[in-house]
């Protein structure tokens, strides 16, 4: 018979599969890596104005012209301060990866929103360098929030780099 065996010294490959548990009993390094990961994907999708899917938030509502008129900044969600977009930020919740932002109207760039007055009948603020009266505005949605295709690439290769370490160490 001829036979081709494995196993003499097994001390190794063990050694590396505990490395490998030990990153599955702890993995808040991993995750945070994972996190800093999406906060950078998060931003380049606010910079090229797309979604977590690559669709262009202007498919969803083009800017309104008299807003775009006036508008400062470098794009969609980029106002000259870069608020939100420097607002987003990462964190891990157990074994979960948590991403986005503290920003108040985060969530209705998000999702989108309709704005109504409170005490008054109307709205009246400065869009364009024109008085612009409204009984509410619609907010379109331009979300940003999300995981993408590339996202899970990103996560895949930081797994495989981490169980490739921890095997080859």
């Amino acid at each position: 018979m001829t036979v081709f065996s494995v196993g003499q010294d097994m001390a190794g490959i063990r050694d590396g599969l505990t490395r490998m548990a030990a990153v599955g009993r702890n993995p808040h390094r991993l995750l945070e890596a994972i996190g800093l990961g999406l906060e950078t994907s998060t931003r380049e999708r606010m910079r090229d104005g797309v979604d977590p899917d690559g669709v262009k938030w202007e498919s969803y509502a083009p800017l309104n012209p008299l807003y775009e008129q006036g508008k400062k900044g470098s794009g969609i969600l980029l106002g000259p301060d870069l608020h939100l977009y420097n607002s987003i930020r990462s964190g891990v919740d157990g074994n979960a990866v948590v991403v986005g932002t503290d920003v108040k109207y985060g969530r209705v760039h998000q999702y989108g929103a309709i704005i109504q007055p409170k005490k008054e009948l109307q709205l009246s603020f400065m869009m364009g360098g024109v008085l612009v009266h409204a009984s509410s505005v619609h907010i379109p949605a331009r979300p940003y929030l999300g995981f993408s295709g590339e996202d899970r690439e990103m996560v895949v290769g930081q797994l495989e780099d981490v169980y490739r370490s921890a095997i080859r160490r």
